[in-house]
């Protein structure tokens, strides 16, 4: 990879990741934080699968600055960037900065997290993390 190109097959591979987490967990999506406590199969499942789906995306939008050459010295600035590459809007990355924190959670604070955020994320957050993969698709077919 060099400054101004990103690496289309690694993009793609992450893309692919978060659709297939995306298509797993949508089976769970109207799972209650009361059913991700009696089930501790379904709770690390849905876990799982989430911090996936983050991870992917930031790993794209990790990529995706680097290859721009754009400092992001943190995940959540690596969102931003894709605003500033007119890969997602002002608007959009904004409400999807709050995933660097939550991958956070999922990854250093397992032993607390909160089944009611992750009932949250279910119900209301996984239709962005498909719009974030529209998204990039639409700016690598331009790029």
């Amino acid at each position: 990879m060099t400054r101004g190109q990103f690496d289309p097959e690694v993009v793609g591979r992450h893309l692919a990741a978060l659709r297939e987490a995306l298509r797993n967990l949508r089976r769970h999506s109207g799972r209650s934080a009361a059913e991700l406590r009696a089930d501790s199969d379904l709770r690390w499942t849905v876990e799982r699968g989430l911090q996936l789906c983050v991870q992917n995306a930031l790993d794209i939008a990790t990529h995706l600055a680097a290859a721009s050459g754009l400092d992001s010295p943190d995940y959540a600035t690596a969102i931003d960037r894709l605003a500033e590459l007119s890969v997602l809007s002002g608007e959009f990355a904004s409400r999807l900065r709050p995933i660097a924190g939550f991958r956070n959670v999922l990854v250093h604070g397992y032993l607390q997290v909160d089944l009611e955020i992750l009932e949250r994320v279910l119900k209301d957050r996984l239709p962005e993390l498909l719009e974030f993969s529209d998204r990039v698709e639409e700016y690598l077919s331009r790029s």
